[in-house]
């Protein structure tokens, strides 16, 4: 075989694994990474995990709100119905007056004229 056959060029050519590996940073990049990415989360705010923490928070609240708007519609619900047994109340309470103060009234006139 000559030295120009087309098997030894290419096996020649051929790359290395270690060729097809990313080169990796290099360890000063690493820390100046981690540096930035701390910075950055510093800005940004908490980490994954108090995300989560503050969604179920979030959930926690929500559903409190939803109670406490349930118990305050039960509640003017029943004020509702005390007022109209107020009201109710006070009309039956002047028929019971005017029932009872009118024959007085008419006695008290009638002894005043005799």
């Amino acid at each position: 075989m000559s030295p120009d056959s087309p098997s030894k060029s290419m096996a020649a050519a051929a790359p290395t694994i270690s060729d097809l590996a990313p080169a990796g940073p290099a360890p000063d990049e690493h820390t100046t990474l981690r540096a930035e990415v701390a910075r950055l989360r510093d800005l940004v705010g908490p980490d994954e995990v108090a995300y989560v923490k503050l969604r179920t928070e979030l959930w926690a609240a929500r559903d409190a709100a939803m109670g406490a708007e349930l118990s305050a519609g039960t509640l003017r619900g029943r004020v509702l119905a005390l007022e109209s047994q107020l009201v109710r109340t006070t009309r039956q309470s002047r028929y019971l007056k005017r029932l009872a103060i009118s024959p007085l009234r008419k006695a008290k006139d009638f002894l005043r004229n005799v």
